[in-house]
């Protein structure tokens, strides 16, 4: 199938053979595009041999611990100024096309898609379609898109993709891997560019993952949020969301209500935000606050691939309900979490 959009797929790859498959076919499928470039850094599975089997261009490029130095390369290689570009272990799942060819009218524009992490349930929207020839990638790690001539003023947009996130699962054994890369090249990185707000934020995402070090990731964390966050940058969001919920893991109560009434008006809106609201109020003893946090998030017209719209916050009310000694309430709550594991375990115990 082709869609007719004029569009590249770029890919850099390295022993992928676990989701490249899967995230290829969901580009030819649900995007139609007949132009895929794969960049193997050297893979010693069947990666290369899956990307041929799926029409793509593979070239081999010699890994520099430089992302930008290869995502510039794949760029190269395309017959298409138009670029869009995923990791191994995503996949599309939907698309607008009216709106992806209306993005296509502007070279200065760039698309951003929606991005639901199966591991967390959290969605990012995320820059991936841009023209190669107003912008090229900068940074080694977490590479961002600039401006070839310098401009500051990139058009975002959003195009109309969602896509999930497969990879990071704590069962995939190359997480460990991945996590100490990124590590070991956002210090490095964060050496020549100490004031860089995005990469003290990758940072903190980097030991966030899987609870690798949550006492670092609030230190990153903290770090990017008294230097001074913009609302307006789309990574912004999670930064503030991961932070919240390190600091609530971490034992830090007050700190993480601090931070919540910090955003609360930027962020309110954002059902996500208001769940992480009722975690923050009931760790702080604000039962109240709490429940009408979660009740606020109950059939919250939003797409929700791990249950705060519905059992995760009945779950919640429920917990409060059976510690404030209102049994039959509490009782009602967990019924209304379908099969949700822990709410079976409450009921059984509660209906002796």
């Amino acid at each position: 199938m082709s869609s007719n959009l004029p569009i590249s797929l770029c890919m850099i790859v390295k022993n992928e053979e676990a989701f490249l498959g899967t995230a290829l076919k969901s580009v030819k499928t649900v995007l139609g595009l007949d132009d895929i470039i794969v960049i193997d850094t050297g893979s010693t599975d069947n990666t290369k041999a899956i990307a041929l089997e799926n029409d793509a261009g593979v070239f081999d490029f010699k890994w520099v611990d430089d992302f930008s130095a290869a995502r510039n390369f794949s760029a190269d290689k395309s017959k298409n100024d138009w670029i869009f570009y995923i990791d191994a272990d995503e996949e599309v799942k939907e698309a607008d096309i009216s709106d992806i060819h209306s993005l296509l009218s502007n070279a200065n524009n760039i698309g951003m898609i929606s991005l639901t992490d199966l591991n967390t349930g959290r969605r990012s929207a995320l820059a991936r379609l841009f023209n190669r020839t107003v912008y090229s990638f900068e940074g080694s790690i977490h590479e961002q898109l600039r401006a070839i001539d310098g401009s500051k003023n990139p058009v975002y947009k959003d195009v109309g993709i969602s896509m999930l996130h497969h990879g990071y699962l704590p069962e995939h054994d190359k997480v460990n891997a991945k996590l100490e890369r990124n590590e070991r090249l956002l210090l490095k990185e964060l050496k020549k560019h100490p004031k860089s707000l995005y990469l003290l934020y990758q940072l903190g995402k980097c030991y966030f993952c899987n609870d690798r070090d949550l006492q670092k990731a609030c230190y990153y964390f903290e770090k990017a949020v008294t230097a001074g966050v913009d609302v307006s940058i789309g990574y912004t969001y999670d930064l503030i969301e991961c932070y919240g919920y390190a600091l609530i893991n971490t034992g830090q109560y007050e700190n993480a209500l601090s931070l919540m009434n910090e955003f609360f008006i930027h962020y309110n809106s954002n059902v996500q935000f208001r769940f992480l609201s009722g975690h923050i109020y009931q760790n702080n003893g604000l039962f109240v606050e709490a429940v009408e946090s979660y009740e606020s998030c109950i059939g919250a017209d939003e797409s929700d691939s791990n249950g705060i719209t519905s059992f995760l916050s009945y779950y919640n009310i429920g917990v409060i309900l059976e510690c404030v000694g209102m049994i039959e309430d509490a009782i009602e709550m967990f019924k209304n979490c379908g099969d949700y594991k822990p709410a079976l375990k409450r009921l059984a115990e509660l209906e002796k």
